[in-house]
């Protein structure tokens, strides 16, 4: 029964983590931005109008409020379920998992709507004069090596630990797995490339603004890769070693990391409060 307990412990830690926590700290930050960079001068920062961007953030506020009541509703339904006994964990190991699933929608529906506000941006920027970062752009600018070095080691290992469990065999799921681990950090190189290389994300952005965002999409991205890794190989030693009971538990512990290596540390190496707004100040 102490297994169920530490489980239902962990749901709620997830539940109120990611569906309050952050959700509010986000919220927050939108209203800091709104107080001090008002429409009325800084309309380069709303492409598409206040009322747009403050529609924005009321879907993102009634979604995630949504999420952390169905979260709940969910906790009370399996945790009466399980005390009954007409429910066992190892039947609700994907509950975490799918409910993590669900929690993740509001801030990808946020992401993308900051993807089309910087090109908004781009396609109404109108100056001449375009600023120029002459500082090299070297993933090591942004990413310390050891730990650039620890998401590859730890992607061998990862790869290593799965052929071991099936004996170095090559079967249908060994397949899925190394496919899904190379599309994942796939993912994470072209995006990496992408911000070494590629058109700058919002053209009104200061060179030392950009330094931060993208030192911390660098940290978010090899933290990330790490914790996939990790993920894979908690996910076939459940299998492996028959600990069914504790999957639930991994799947949810793995949700809380995921969010704060990648949310929570975005938002505690960007401060707001020293962000150079004049550059979306309106000219004259």
């Amino acid at each position: 029964m102490w297994i169920e307990l530490i489980f239902y412990l962990a749901f709620v830690s997830q539940i109120l983590l990611i569906s309050c926590y952050y959700p509010k700290r986000i919220l927050e930050r939108m209203d800091f931005v709104f107080k001090h960079c008002p429409f009325e001068t800084h309309k380069k920062l709303y492409p598409k109008g206040y009322e747009k961007t403050l529609e924005g953030k009321v879907t993102f506020k009634v979604l995630n409020r949504a999420i952390l009541v169905i979260g709940v509703l969910l906790l009370t339904v399996f945790f009466v379920g399980t005390f009954n006994g007409t429910m066992q964990l190892n039947k609700i190991n994907l509950l975490p998992m799918a409910y993590g699933l669900l929690q993740a929608i509001p801030f990808f529906i946020i992401e993308i709507s900051a993807l089309k506000q910087f090109k908004l941006m781009r396609n109404l920027n109108s100056a001449t004069k375009r600023q120029a970062d002459l500082n090299p752009r070297s993933l090591f600018n942004y990413v310390s090596p050891v730990r650039f070095y620890a998401a590859v080691i730890m992607f061998f290992v990862c790869s290593y630990i799965i052929f071991s469990f099936n004996d170095f065999e090559v079967s249908f799921d060994v397949a899925v797995l190394m496919g899904s681990m190379l599309l994942c950090n796939g993912l994470f190189v072209g995006l990496g490339y992408t911000l070494l290389h590629g058109k700058k994300l919002d053209p009104h952005q200061s060179p030392k603004d950009r330094h931060i965002m993208t030192t911390a999409a660098f940290h978010s991205y090899t933290s990330v890769s790490i914790l996939v890794s990790v993920f894979f190989i908690l996910n076939r030693s459940v299998d492996h070693y028959a600990l069914d009971d504790w999957e639930a538990l991994f799947n949810s512990l793995y949700w809380q990391v995921l969010m704060l290596v990648s949310t929570g540390a975005a938002l505690k190496l960007t401060n707001l409060e020293k962000v150079n707004y004049d550059v979306y100040k309106t000219t004259s």
